[in-house]
């Protein structure tokens, strides 16, 4: 076959694939038109919904704050009760909550979103929940990281034109070293004819990925009731109802969901005695990522407010995990914050309180009172 046919045999495929592929697009409605401007999403747990800003940010409101995390956010109200969407969603505090994350999503797929973010989120206060399984030995598996990169922020951060040259190799860097594919990892900065064709093509793979996937997401954002005036959270009677039904749902001695306590504790409890000793929290590169999360912040001129979570006390010491070594982590995430100057919500001294967590690492409804509480008032008050 002659040169010139092979280039038009090229043109033609691509022609095709790029009729192929608007037919696709075209078939399924934008991001932003599948949310229901009716409906509240940003207490819906998703990733599909955290990877697309225009869809998470399509209701938010004046009140709207970012708060980012990652597996906590997933607890259902009908387990703890005091959960911000029911506090803040339901109530006319004057304060609504934009949640992104999911679980193993940790300091560098936050700092990412940060950057993606940053130019479309209503307030510029913003919060994230540090947890300290995030500092286990070894960091965040690349198989398990794989399957919650979003090109869709990863385009975004890449556009944000606050981020420093150095901020962006970082990121670049530490994508490579999670396994991240060099196409991939090069596609979004179009430095060639090579990457700008990778670019659109991963852009729109993803895109039409998470159209397809929101469209169950929006059936799931709730219409708030938020009518009359606004007034500042009963928080003492709110923290008073949290610990009953703490307690009515508790009755060992960890102060354990008794349903979680009987399938991951019970009967295993002497087999898991002792099965973390020798855990260290030092030989992981997250302590880097969660500074880079806080420069991400501090570039793009968002403001946040550093929520450090503990570990259950009694479950940690159970397997392994001695009080020393678990504070050097709290030690080392707070040294960090302070040293960018950020607001820091400290409940790492809780650990040993009964109902705080609901299980060995989440808030149960007093730690989430309390949570509420620190997120208002820096939110409200400054």
């Amino acid at each position: 076959m002659s040169h010139g046919r092979i280039i038009g045999a090229f043109v033609a495929a691509l022609l095709a694939f790029a009729l192929a592929a608007a037919g696709v697009t075209y078939a399924l409605p934008a991001q932003v038109k599948l949310a229901d401007p009716s409906k509240n999403y940003g207490y819906v747990y998703s990733g599909a919904k955290s990877s697309s800003i225009a869809f998470a940010t399509a209701s938010q409101t004046p009140d709207t704050f970012a708060l980012f995390g990652s597996s906590e956010l997933s607890t259902p109200p009908s387990l703890v009760p005091e959960v911000p969407a029911t506090v803040f969603g339901n109530n006319n505090y004057g304060i609504d909550l934009l949640c992104i994350g999911e679980a193993f999503d940790q300091s560098l797929w936050h700092a990412i979103a940060a950057g993606a973010y940053a130019d479309s989120l209503a307030n510029k206060k913003v919060a994230i929940i540090v947890s300290p399984n995030w500092f286990f030995d070894g960091g965040v598996d690349n198989s398990v990281f794989g399957t919650r990169f979003s090109y869709s922020l990863y385009h975004a951060f890449a556009a944000n034109s606050s981020l420093s040259p150095e901020t962006k190799e970082y990121v670049q860097m530490r994508l490579a070293q999670q396994g991240i594919a060099d196409s991939v990892v090069n596609a979004p900065w179009r430095t060639g004819p090579l990457e700008v064709a990778n670019d659109a093509a991963y852009s729109w793979t993803d895109d039409l990925r998470l159209r397809q996937s929101l469209q169950d997401v929006s059936g799931f954002g709730f219409v708030p009731e938020k009518d009359g005036q606004q007034f500042e959270p009963p928080f003492a009677t709110i923290r008073e109802h949290a610990l009953a039904n703490a307690k009515e749902r508790s009755s060992n001695e960890w102060g354990f969901d008794d349903d979680f306590y009987a399938e991951n504790v019970g009967e295993y409890k002497d087999q898991i005695a002792g099965h973390m000793a020798g855990e260290t929290f030092a030989d992981t590169a997250e302590y880097d990522d969660f500074g880079l999360f806080l420069r991400v912040c501090q570039e793009s001129g968002l403001d946040p407010l550093v929520i450090v979570s503990p570990l259950s006390g009694d479950y940690f010491d159970w397997v392994g995990i001695d009080a020393a070594t678990r504070r050097s982590c709290y030690d080392h995430v707070i040294d960090i914050a302070e040293a960018y100057g950020v607001t820091i919500a400290d409940f790492s001294d809780r650990e040993y309180e009964l109902y705080f967590l609901h299980d060995q690492v989440h808030f149960g409804g007093p730690g989430w009172v309390d949570v509420e509480e620190a997120l208002y008032r820096f939110m409200k008050e400054g």
